[in-house]
């Protein structure tokens, strides 16, 4: 079951034995957001951040707002409990079957605000997930938050490229965390832009080795006809500006192409967890890898091969599906590109 935060969105899936049996108060590791839920009702209602609940009737004596009881095991993976110590886990007594959590009282308002609580324990958590490396440059830079998207929240921390840079090596060393924490509901215009920008430069390096190519091979072909004609057909047809335009609406085209088939298939097997808005995004940013085509001659295929692996592995973590269901995503691609795939390798070879 998702768990999803009425206030930024932000969801965590729960495992059916770890559901609560009765209301809770949960706080969201993103926005610091506190709000009841219930198994049967969902989301009851939207508590006011700490600090600011509505005052007291004149004359009623000022109390407290306590903290209802919670369990660690009933709330999802990162939320925060208001006030409780992050080092020091709830004691857990069993006994006649019945487990009791016991939770420390709520601390007051002027500790450290609940928010930067949970940042800076989800940015602790995922730098341990992703390294020593990146650990490091976590405590270097604090400021770059790992729940974060980077080129979704472009210009902000070092502007655009360093957006670009970052999304790019998250997207190819550290896929799983990065395709976890796309937003369901989030627009489709940041992620087609990063698309769009990956195909411009894999145009433009293509473009470059191809001439270098035809360059090296020039002299040769003059003494060579099957040469000759080779690289007349290798050669480019129009101009650099004329080709981006027509190779960048191509492969726009076949972006939506590919996220409506994949986007149906997954339907199929997951539909209360899919969404086109995130098989979108996985597709448009697993494009991060073609970057790889700066190498030469096997650049281009390492990067293809690069990109399906984190296409799969962003299924997965973003819609939250097994791998059988995952690759099961797959199977529209394979039917309606498949034949052309095996008529073009038998004009290849013959």
């Amino acid at each position: 079951m998702n768990i999803v935060c009425p206030q930024c969105g932000f969801s965590r899936r729960l495992p059916e034995d770890r559901l609560p049996g009765e209301v809770v108060i949960a706080t969201c590791p993103q926005c610091a957001c506190r709000f009841r839920f219930s198994v049967r009702d969902g989301v009851l209602g939207v508590l006011p951040p700490r600090g600011e609940d509505a005052p007291h009737a004149a004359g009623a004596p000022a109390q407290r707002h306590a903290a209802t009881p919670l369990k660690d095991t009933d709330l999802p993976p990162g939320a925060v409990i208001p006030g409780r110590d992050e080092d020091a886990p709830p004691t857990i007594a069993a006994r006649d079957g019945q487990v009791n959590a016991h939770t420390q009282q709520a601390q007051p308002e002027e500790e450290e605000d609940i928010r930067e609580t949970a940042r800076r324990a989800y940015e602790r958590e995922a730098a341990r997930f992703a390294g020593p490396e990146a650990e490091a440059d976590a405590a270097a830079a604090p400021e770059l938050q790992w729940d974060v998207n980077p080129w979704d929240a472009a210009p902000a921390n070092g502007g655009w490229l360093q957006a670009f840079y970052q999304t790019v090596l998250r997207v190819m060393f550290a896929a799983p965390r990065f395709f976890a924490g796309l937003r369901p509901h989030a627009r489709q215009l940041r992620p087609l832009g990063f698309y769009l920008v990956i195909c411009v430069i894999q145009t433009v390096v293509e473009r470059f080795w191809g001439s270098m190519i035809i360059s090296a091979l020039t002299p040769s072909a003059a003494t060579d006809p099957q040469l000759e004609r080779l690289l007349e057909l290798l050669a480019p047809k129009s101009d650099l500006a004329l080709s981006l335009l027509l190779r960048c609406g191509l492969l726009v085209l076949q972006l939506y192409v590919f996220a409506a088939l994949m986007f149906l298939a997954y339907r199929l097997v997951a539909r209360e967890r899919t969404s086109f808005s995130l098989v979108f995004q996985v597709m448009a940013y697993s494009s991060a890898p073609a970057l790889l085509c700066i190498v030469p001659a096997l650049g281009s295929l390492a990067g293809m091969i690069w990109g399906l692996a984190c296409l799969a592995v962003g299924c997965r973590a973003a819609l939250r599906l097994n791998w059988p269901q995952t690759l099961f995503g797959f199977v529209p691609l394979i039917l309606a590109f498949g034949p052309l795939l095996l008529q073009a390798m038998t004009a290849v070879q013959g």
